[in-house]
C-alpha cells in the first residue's frame, strides 16, 4: 500500500513542479513585457527616446521656415514632453490590452506647434527675405503669417490612436494581443489554483504524515528554483534574439550595446523565482528531519505469562 501511496505522491509532485515552472513563466511576462512601469522603465534606461528622436530627426525633410541649429533646439526643448507624452499613451495601450478600458489615446500637439511658431518667429526675423528688409510691421505680419499656417499644415492640432485611427489591420493584431493576454491571466489563475490542490493531494497522498509531505514538497521546490536560475542564465540566448530583432529595425540601432542590460532585466525574475523556490525547497528539506516519525507504542493489556 506504502508502495502505491509514493507512486501517487511521485506523480503528483511531477505535476506540482510542471505547474509551478509554468507558473513562473508566466510571472516573469507579467513582470516584465506586460508590465507598463517595466516598460516604462527601460525605455528610460536604454535611452530608446533618444535614439529614435534622433533617427526620426535625421528624416525630417528641409524646412524654409526653420534651419538645422533651430531643429536641435526643438528637439532638446521638445524631448521632455515627447517622453512625457509616450510613456501616458503605453500606459493607456497596455490599459487596452488588459481590456481595461478601449483604445483612444488622444495627444494635443498644440505645444509644439507653439514652439515651433516661436522658433520659426526668430528665425525668419533674423533673416527675412530681401524684398521684406523695408516692409511695414503688417507686412512682416502678414508674412509671418504665411508662415504660421505652414506649420499648422505640417503638424495637425491632434495625435490620435485608437481603433479607428491604426487601420483594420493593426486593430486585429491588437485585438489577438487582447486574447493571449487574456489566456495568460486565465493560466495564471488556474496554475495557482492547480498548485494548491497538488499541495493538498500529496498531503493526502502521504496520509498526512508531516516527513513525506514536508520532503517531498521541498524536492520540489528545489528542483523548481534549479531550473528557474538555470533559465535564467539563457541570457545570452536571449541577446542574440533581441539583436536579431533590433536588426530588423534601423531606427533601433543604436539600443544594440545596451542589449545585455535588457537581457538582464528580462531575466530577473525569473531568477528571483529560482533562488525563492531553491531556498524555500532547502528550508523544507531541514524541517523535515525535524519531524520525529511517531513509533508504535506497546500494546496494552498484553503480557507474558
Amino acid at each position: 500500500m506504502s508502495a502505491v501511496r509514493g507512486f501517487f505522491a511521485g506523480v503528483l509532485c511531477f505535476l506540482l513542479f510542471d505547474a509551478l515552472i509554468l507558473l513562473g513563466l508566466i510571472i516573469t511576462i507579467n513582470l516584465t513585457v506586460l508590465n507598463p512601469v517595466f516598460v516604462v522603465d527601460e525605455f528610460d534606461k536604454l535611452d530608446v527616446y533618444p535614439v529614435l528622436i534622433e533617427q526620426a530627426k535625421e528624416q525630417l525633410p528641409g524646412q524654409e521656415f526653420i534651419d538645422a541649429e533651430t531643429v536641435d533646439e526643438l528637439v532638446t526643448e521638445l524631448t521632455p514632453w515627447f517622453e512625457e507624452q509616450a510613456d501616458a499613451a503605453i500606459y493607456s495601450l497596455y490599459a487596452y490590452l488588459q481590456g481595461e478600458q478601449e483604445l483612444n489615446v488622444v495627444i494635443s500637439l498644440e505645444p509644439v506647434r507653439a514652439l515651433v511658431k516661436e522658433k520659426a518667429r526668430e528665425f525668419a526675423l533674423a533673416s527675412l527675405p530681401p524684398e521684406l528688409l523695408d516692409a511695414s510691421q503688417s507686412q512682416i505680419e502678414a508674412f509671418l503669417s504665411q508662415v504660421y499656417e505652414g506649420i499648422d499644415e505640417v503638424i495637425p492640432a491632434t495625435f490620435q490612436i485608437s481603433e479607428t485611427a491604426v487601420g483594420q489591420q493593426v486593430a486585429a493584431q491588437l485585438e489577438q494581443v487582447r486574447e493571449v493576454i487574456g489566456y495568460i491571466n486565465t493560466a495564471y489563475k488556474l496554475l495557482i489554483a492547480m498548485a494548491a490542490l497538488l499541495v493538498l493531494l500529496i498531503a493526502l497522498a502521504h496520509w498526512w504524515q508531516p516527513t513525506p509531505i514536508v520532503r517531498s514538497i521541498g524536492i520540489t521546490f528545489i528542483l523548481v528554483g534549479v531550473v528557474g536560475i538555470l533559465g535564467s542564465l539563457l541570457d545570452v540566448w536571449l541577446i542574440q534574439v533581441l539583436s536579431r530583432l533590433v536588426g530588423e529595425s534601423s531606427m533601433l540601432l543604436g539600443l544594440q550595446a545596451k542589449l545585455p542590460q535588457l537581457a538582464a532585466d528580462l531575466t530577473a525574475p525569473v531568477r528571483m523565482y529560482g533562488i525563492g523556490f531553491l531556498s524555500a525547497g532547502i528550508a523544507l528539506i531541514v524541517i523535515s528531519f525535524l519531524f520525529r516519525t511517531p513509533k508504535a507504542s506497546p500494546d496494552v493489556g498484553t503480557g507474558v505469562t
